[in-house]
């Protein structure tokens, strides 16, 4: 997909479908073309918004041209990640808030923002002088967001990819149907300034560290189905699954990939999508490693004991979902499943579940597991006693940036840690290698 910003808002604009009640450019803020130069019907190549208020009027162009009332900007990224990457902070770039829970909507009015209690301070200090409300959820008299929804139109729209089924469920029990649309306006109106996409190798996990095969794990996965598929979009599952684990979310040992379970294993992995170089030399270099890393993975699924279909990240899409299950019942997961991967399988097909089978058996730690837990534990706690030693030698140090370089301090020392350090309690040996 292009990082042009005009070649993202064409894209958008094809999707466009006559809507029953599509909006009047005389009831709008704003007539329908680009904040920046007033081109009429699409936002142009060089809109590239920095404040919040531009960012919406953008936004609400987009809206107006799907004739929509509101537009749904949710925390998660297509896997329903709590924690994403740079590349999928859509409502954090949209807003100002950062906090990791929390969903925006923008009408052609207004614009809100909810979030739960661990965040209502700073939400509202993030969000004081933009345009966004802050909803304090749960609180009394805040309105949830599907009857807010109702005061502003009929039509909300959400990006299929970032829209669970159980989150389409709650509007439609108000009586909405959420309008699903392919492309996301967010990333319409970010453009050429939204990070890069990770794609990062995945690195294999012995069996030494997951006390269970892959073969063994696919056959109980596969017994439960009971012949029927699964789709898998959390990463965390898909890494359990796998026996692999990756580095492309800060702080979350997780790859981005789909996986299909039938009488096979199916794997769509974004670190195989083919990259496009400027120059000949580039381009073999990144075909070569891409290669590398198949042949490593098929190595790895061989020695696991299973066979694998290995695929780019980019091949996945509902077609392929759907060719992929054919003939089958398909279980899909209504917390994480989103609409784009469920659009192509007939609702008679699909057997919607609170948790699949490979949630359920990964929550039931075997002894290998529970080894590690208890040696990473002990690990971490060496570092913070190397960080509390050296500590109490700068208590009483307060001066600029003093949490700044506590926190660099606690990294370095828990970097130290996982490298198999052995800390002091004073944590001089800490010191001597930072």
């Amino acid at each position: 997909m292009s990082d042009v910003p005009g070649a993202f808002a064409a894209m958008a604009l094809q999707q466009q479908q006559p809507l029953d009640n599509a909006v009047d450019a005389s009831s709008r803020p704003e007539d329908l073309s680009c904040p920046c130069c007033f081109r009429p019907g699409k936002l142009c190549d060089s809109f590239s918004p920095e404040e919040a208020p531009m960012k919406i009027r953008g936004l609400r162009v987009l809206m107006a041209s799907h004739g929509l009332d509101a537009y749904i900007v949710p925390s998660g990224d297509a896997h329903s990640s709590e924690y994403v990457a740079p590349c999928d902070e859509r409502r954090a770039w949209l807003t100002g808030f950062t906090g990791s829970a929390g969903t925006a909507i923008v009408s052609l009015k207004e614009a809100a923002l909810w979030t739960d209690g661990r965040y209502f301070n700073q939400a509202s200090t993030q969000l004081a002088g933009s345009p966004f409300t802050l909803m304090r959820q749960h609180e009394p008299g805040v309105p949830d967001m599907p009857d807010w929804c109702l005061q502003q139109g009929s039509k909300i729209g959400i990006c299929g990819s970032l829209c669970t089924i159980q989150f389409s469920n709650n509007f439609r029990e108000k009586g909405l149907e959420l309008v699903p649309i392919a492309t996301d306006f967010v990333d319409v109106i970010w453009g050429s300034r939204r990070p890069k996409v990770p794609r990062n190798p995945c690195l294999e996990q012995p069996l030494a560290l997951t006390g269970e095969s892959v073969k063994s794990k696919l056959e109980r996965v596969k017994k439960e189905l009971n012949g029927n598929a699964l789709v898998l979009n959390a990463l965390d599952q898909i890494c359990w699954l796998t026996n692999l684990r990756g580095n492309d979310v800060e702080c979350n040992p997780v790859f981005f990939a789909y996986a299909v379970v039938t009488d096979e294993l199916t794997l769509y992995l974004r670190c195989l999508d083919k990259v496009q170089c400027s120059n000949g030399l580039e381009q073999h270099e990144s075909d070569e490693r891409i290669a590398v890393l198949r042949a490593t993975l098929q190595e790895h699924f061989r020695s696991e004991g299973v066979a694998v279909n290995l695929l780019p990240y980019s091949s996945f899409d509902a077609a392929e979902c759907a060719k992929r299950c054919s003939n089958r019942k398909v279980a899909l997961e209504k917390a994480t499943s989103t609409l784009a991967m469920a659009a192509a399988i007939p609702e008679e097909r699909r057997v919607l579940v609170d948790c699949s089978p490979v949630e359920v058996y990964k929550a039931v730690k075997n002894d290998v597991e529970i080894a590690g837990l208890r040696k990473a534990g002990r690990r971490d706690c060496a570092a913070l006693c190397g960080f509390y030693g050296w500590l109490e030698t700068r208590l009483g140090r307060v001066g600029d940036g003093v949490e700044l370089k506590f926190q660099g301090r606690v990294d370095g020392v828990c970097r130290l840690g996982r490298a198999g350090a052995a800390l002091g309690a004073d944590g001089r040996r800490a010191r001597s290698r930072q």
